[in-house]
């Protein structure tokens, strides 16, 4: 494939094209088989990429580097791979991803490598024991949806309970409402309870999962060494 193939297509994905220039792409893949099978080896390249990595930094500089590939070749451990067609390419890029990206250093870790939680044991006040149970079972089988509904149903009744407090704000965590869930966070780790230090865990694993990496470690560091969250604290930073 030629360069000006990968710019085109580059550029129709990233919506850089006219309105004229989009239509007379699509005309020429509805006309070229070869083109549209290449084209479509881009883009799933193109999906690759963007799951594989932690930050979009690391992302561009993968990026990059395949697309200064004028001289059709990429370099692994002194050996040098010619890329004869851009199949090739793909499988190259495939082969940095799996090997671990030795070029880009791509250590950063991520929400779901720490994201582990306790399993939901409710102790049952003797009444909305059906509440409780769906809550455990929503949890437990990440469905974080149902189980917000049901623990906010019992968090407005039984408003000082922490640990309901704590499990919702997981619960929202896991949604992405992360606003909302570090609020719950913020109050629990003011507060005298058992779980304040968990609260600090929780809300660093918020600010990790929107990439806040400075915020995330400042907040890593307040964990005392007495809190069951301390070595996990620790390991996350040693690792950001």
């Amino acid at each position: 494939m030629n360069d000006s193939n990968y710019i085109e297509f580059e550029n129709y994905i990233s919506n850089e094209l006219s309105s004229e220039e989009k239509k007379h792409f699509e005309e020429k893949l509805n006309t070229n088989a070869n083109l549209k099978e290449e084209f479509e080896i881009y883009k799933a390249l193109n999906t690759s990429l963007s799951s594989k990595f932690s930050n979009e930094g690391e992302e561009q500089n993968l990026r990059k580097t395949l697309t200064k590939l004028g001289n059709k070749h990429i370099t692994k451990k002194g050996k040098v791979i010619e890329l004869k067609t851009y199949k090739n390419l793909m499988i190259a890029a495939s082969i940095a991803i799996i090997v671990g990206l030795f070029v880009f250093n791509n250590n950063t870790p991520s929400y779901n490598d720490y994201a582990n939680h306790n399993a939901l044991e409710l102790v049952v006040r003797g009444e909305n024991n059906e509440a409780f149970s769906r809550a455990e079972e929503a949890f437990n089988s990440k469905n974080y949806e149902e189980a917000l509904k049901e623990l906010t149903f019992l968090s407005n009744i039984y408003l000082t309970d922490t640990e309901i407090q704590l499990y919702k704000g997981i619960c929202l965590l896991e949604l992405g409402n992360y606003y909302e869930a570090e609020a719950i966070f913020d109050k629990i780790s003011t507060g005298t309870s058992s779980l304040s230090s968990t609260a600090v865990w929780y809300k660093a694993l918020s600010l990790l999962k929107q990439k806040k990496y400075i915020a995330c470690k400042q907040l890593l560091k307040i964990i005392p060494q007495s809190a069951p969250e301390y070595n996990k604290a620790q390991d996350l930073l040693d690792k950001l």
